[in-house]
């Protein structure tokens, strides 16, 4: 049944590509990271051929990983690197009844988001290499998430790569025993919180393509989010509060478009249709954040998005309380987009006119010069002004920014249904 091999290897690569690369790396390093990839693309290739002739084996997984496991000892053979005799002639004899591997294998896939974490790397170096090696996303898939061109991911990841290599040394298994709570340990959680926190956005809110959301984006935020707090790592209360602002955001996901895939402002969200148990969840892991001395861009973030969830409606929203924690978040994250959000949450106190006037200095940002939400936040303070033609004009430009076919329409539906005077 050709069909239903191949519906079963799509699986296994979506489901085992994290595992099997990160059990690669833990046994031949990360300094053989492209030939591991290689080794891995090849086998899944292999099983494609071979299984839509033989059948799957018992163990699909265990299959993957040995087929990999044999090309990278055959290429160490090659080089001169590894006894011939140490090769067996056939490692992949899937009539084997014993067990070859099993997954999923917490402590190395731990040890890869470490090494995507390397402070070599730079942020979006850290999560191209995470969405590649971790999310096992293709180039087009990561171009599209990071907002470049083939091209440049491509190069990107190159780059990634290349600065692992260097720093294979620090990456060996026993170099990231990381003690947590040491200054060392602190700067590494901080950049794997971001990388979850990127991971998540962008499948919350996927810049480009057909769907507003992407949710083999967010589950997979969510799966690393449970690995981490089920390690040494939770004693940081900074991951607890990130694990509460996702669990709150991703509440909303199923609200977030109506039955024919329109975006749904918050306001017109059915908070029928937002999963309690999530909410639950987040309140949960805020309590567990909550304490000590250390009130991070999370806590923040977390605590804002609990006054949404925490509403019985829109128009109950505590929006003061919001626009202050905004204030408090500046004070530890003065980000353009922290200080667009803030513009909103004072528009919502204040009313659009003084929304307007904390938007004007934002027009010469770097960081929103080619995202569509300052023009779309603009148009709609403008339209509540009934200054509709500069309304217009600003949903124009959102429109020429937006790379989201979902955001496109919806801005589309907005521009049209401004009053023509």
């Amino acid at each position: 049944m050709p069909g239903a091999s191949i519906a079963l290897t799509e699986h296994l690569f979506r489901d085992r590509w994290r595992d099997v690369i990160a059990a690669l790396v833990n046994r031949f390093g990360a300094a053989r990271l492209e030939q591991i990839e290689d080794a891995v693309q090849q086998a899944f290739l292999k099983a494609l051929d071979r299984w839509s002739l033989e059948g799957p084996p018992a163990n699909p997984g265990g299959w993957i990983y040995r087929v990999a496991v044999n090309s990278l000892l055959d290429q160490l053979r090659r080089e001169g690197r590894f006894p011939s005799e140490a090769v067996a002639d056939d490692l992949v004899d899937d009539r084997q009844e014993e067990p070859l591997w099993f997954g999923p294998l917490a402590d190395e896939v731990m040890r890869m988001i470490l090494v995507c974490a390397h402070p070599s790397l730079r942020p979006r170096e850290s999560l191209a290499i995470t969405l590649r090696l971790i999310c096992g996303l293709g180039l087009h898939e990561i171009a599209s998430a990071l907002l470049l061109s083939d091209e440049a991911t491509h190069k990107l990841l190159t780059r990634s790569k290349a600065k692992l290599r260097q720093a294979a040394p620090s990456l060996e298994p026993s170099r990231l025993e990381l003690d947590w709570e040491s200054a060392a340990g602190s700067r590494r959680m901080l950049r794997i919180l971001q990388l979850i926190y990127l991971l998540f956005n962008e499948g919350y809110s996927a810049h480009t393509g057909e769907s507003l959301v992407r949710l083999d984006l967010t589950r997979e935020a969510e799966r690393l989010l449970l690995l981490l707090l089920d390690s040494e790592a939770a004693k940081d209360r900074r991951l607890w509060a990130l694990a509460a602002l996702i669990s709150f955001q991703a509440s909303r996901l199923p609200a977030r478009s109506g039955p024919e895939g329109h975006l749904l402002r918050l306001s017109e969200q059915d908070r029928q249709t937002w999963d309690q148990r999530k909410i639950a969840q987040g309140f949960a892991c805020l309590d567990r954040a909550i304490g000590g001395e250390v009130c991070s861009r999370y806590h923040l973030e977390a605590a804002i998005a609990a006054c949404h969830a925490g509403a019985a409606s829109y128009e109950e929203t505590d929006w003061p309380q919001i626009l202050a924690l905004y204030d408090q978040l500046l004070e530890v994250w003065p980000t353009a987009v922290v200080r667009l959000n803030r513009a909103v949450a004072l528009a919502m106190v204040e009313g659009a006119e003084a929304g307007l006037a904390a938007l004007a200095p934002l027009k010469d940002e770097r960081a929103l010069a080619n995202s569509y939400l300052l023009p779309a936040v603009r148009a709609d303070l403008m339209s509540q002004k009934g200054r509709n033609q500069e309304a217009a004009a600003d949903y124009e430009r959102a429109i020429a920014l937006a790379r989201n076919e979902t955001v496109t329409r919806f801005l589309q539906a907005r521009a049209e249904a401004l009053p023509r005077s």
